[in-house]
């Protein structure tokens, strides 16, 4: 059976969404690079109001100023991400584990690496535009920074809280947390929701493809988000990611839930 892809609806008012149920996960949140937690608190608001134990750690090398990014290891963010979930589960039975961009490759890592009820990927960063990553290693010695990669927003007005300056050395290590992350995906048991943008300016569609190819047939659900550009948690169909993702970790949930007997 293929994976299931569904429409992303335009609007989705709060009357319309699911109603808090008892027994809900708790949930990791992962940020994107060189951004920070306030591109996430929608999502974790959505997620809060329904009774969720939301966790949205700032990952190291970020929050600060972008040099210290460019001397932060990858290990150093995955290390981070994993100490996440172990908090968020020494707490709750149950813990999900929702990112965007380098944030949803950090949530499948949790995947690969702890039992999670459910994975939220949105618009995960698996690969890099072509020669991005070739000359963040040539010109990483000599080019401290370059031009921001934050803010990819169709709606008008909005900004994302991240780094004013790529840095360049920072991408190179990204490279390696990514490559890491993809070698990990036969590793993978929980359900995954992909979110993706039909539009993204930061990603090449080879990312999100790179995760579809390498699910399990009936393993992934796809929504696309036909108004959002790459930061969908503060774009367009902000409410939608938030409502899709509460759906998703609360059927997650209850699928894991035990069983009644006769």
């Amino acid at each position: 059976m293929p994976h299931r892809r569904l429409d992303a609806p335009t609007v989705l008012q709060a009357s319309r969404g699911p109603v808090p149920a008892p027994g809900m996960p708790g949930v990791l949140l992962l940020h994107g690079f060189t951004s920070t937690p306030a591109s996430m608190a929608p999502v974790a608001e959505v997620l809060r109001d329904a009774g969720c134990a939301v966790h949205v750690p700032m990952l190291p090398g970020h929050g600060t100023r972008w040099q210290d990014l460019n001397t932060t290891s990858a290990e150093q963010i995955l290390r981070a991400a994993l100490a996440g979930w172990d908090r968020l589960a020494a707490r709750r039975r149950q813990v999900a584990v929702v990112g965007l961009s380098m944030g949803g490759a950090l949530a499948l890592h949790v995947a690969a690496r702890r039992s999670p009820s459910a994975v939220v990927a949105i618009n995960p960063c698996l690969r890099l535009k072509p020669f991005q990553l070739t000359l963040a290693r040539l010109l990483g010695g000599v080019l401290p920074s370059t031009t921001p990669v934050g803010g990819d927003i169709a709606r008008p007005g909005t900004v994302e809280e991240a780094y004013d300056r790529t840095p360049v050395r920072a991408v190179a290590t990204l490279g390696r947390l990514i490559a890491q992350v993809r070698g990990e995906l036969d590793d993978v048991r929980a359900p995954v929701l992909l979110l993706r943008s039909a539009r993204d300016n930061v990603l090449p569609r080879s990312s999100a493809d790179t995760l579809v190819n390498n699910m399990d047939p009936g393993q992934l659900t796809e929504v696309v988000l036909e108004r959002s550009l790459h930061v969908a948690t503060l774009d367009h169909d902000a409410d939608a990611v938030g409502w899709r993702t509460l759906e998703f970790l609360r059927d997650a949930a209850r699928s894991g839930e035990p069983q009644a007997g006769p």
